[in-house]
C-alpha cells in the first residue's frame, strides 16, 4: 500500500488536480502557497486533516477571489483551469453536503466513488482513482501518463487507447492485491527506462519481448 502520508479525500483531490500536467515539485510548491495564504486554524478539524505540506482552510480558499486563487496555484501551471476547478469543487460540496468535505466517499463503493468524483469539474478517472488509491486505500490502479504510455507500447491496450479505457482494461487484468504495486512500478519504469521521447530500450529487461508499439 502507499507509503506516503494519508491525506483526507478532499486534500488528495486538490493535490491531484494541482499535479495535472506539471511536476511533483511544482505541485508541492502550489500546495505550500495555499497552505501559507489560507492556513487551517484547527489541524484535523473542518479543514479536512493534516497534510505533509501544510493544512489548508478550504473555507478560506472558497472565500478567495478567482484572481487570488489563480495566483496561489500559478506555479503548478494551467492556473486558469485548476483554480476554477478547485473553487467549483469547494462550492459544490458546501452547497450539497453542507460543509467542505469528501469524507462521505468512505460510504461509497469504488465504482460509485469514481462515478461521483468524475462529475466534478476538471476531474477525470485518473484523478478520481488517485483519491481512492492514496486517500481511501482502495485497490485501484490510477492511469497517469507513464502507465498509459507503457500500456500502449507493450500492447496491453490498443495504440490509441484512452486513459479511461486503459484504466478499465487494467482493472480487469490486474488483481486487486497487485494494482498499487503495479501503478508504482510502471511509474518508476516510465521515469527511468521507458521514457516518452527517448526510451532506453537497450537497457530494458523487457526489450526481447516488447513489441515497441509507437517507438
Amino acid at each position: 500500500m502507499p507509503d506516503k502520508p494519508r491525506l483526507a479525500p478532499l486534500d488528495e483531490l486538490v493535490l491531484t488536480i494541482l499535479s495535472q500536467s506539471t511536476t511533483d515539485e511544482n505541485r508541492d510548491r502550489a500546495w505550500r502557497t495555499l497552505a501559507a495564504r489560507y492556513p487551517a486554524e484547527d489541524v484535523g478539524g473542518a479543514a479536512g486533516g493534516a497534510s505533509p505540506t501544510g493544512p489548508i482552510s478550504w473555507e478560506s480558499v472558497l472565500r478567495a477571489t478567482p484572481a487570488e486563487l489563480e495566483d496561489a496555484v500559478r506555479v503548478a501551471g494551467l492556473a486558469n483551469q485548476k483554480a476554477p476547478a478547485i473553487h467549483a469543487a469547494l462550492q459544490r460540496l458546501r452547497d450539497e453536503v453542507g460543509r467542505i468535505t469528501l469524507d462521505h466517499l468512505e460510504e461509497m463503493g469504488d465504482e460509485e466513488a469514481i462515478a461521483y468524483l468524475t462529475t466534478f469539474r476538471g476531474v477525470g478517472v485518473k484523478t478520481a482513482a488517485c483519491v481512492l488509491c492514496f486517500s481511501l486505500r482502495r485497490p485501484v490502479l490510477p492511469v497517469d501518463t507513464h502507465v498509459l504510455r507503457i500500456a500502449r507500447r507493450l500492447a496491453w491496450v490498443p495504440p490509441r487507447a484512452s486513459a479511461d479505457l486503459t484504466y478499465t482494461t487494467l482493472s480487469r487484468t490486474v488483481s486487486p492485491s497487485e494494482r498499487f504495486r503495479m501503478h508504482m512500478l510502471l511509474i518508476t519504469f516510465g521515469r527511468s527506462l521507458c521514457l516518452a521521447r527517448a526510451p532506453r530500450c537497450g537497457e530494458c529487461p523487457l526489450e526481447p519481448e516488447c513489441p515497441r508499439i509507437g517507438v
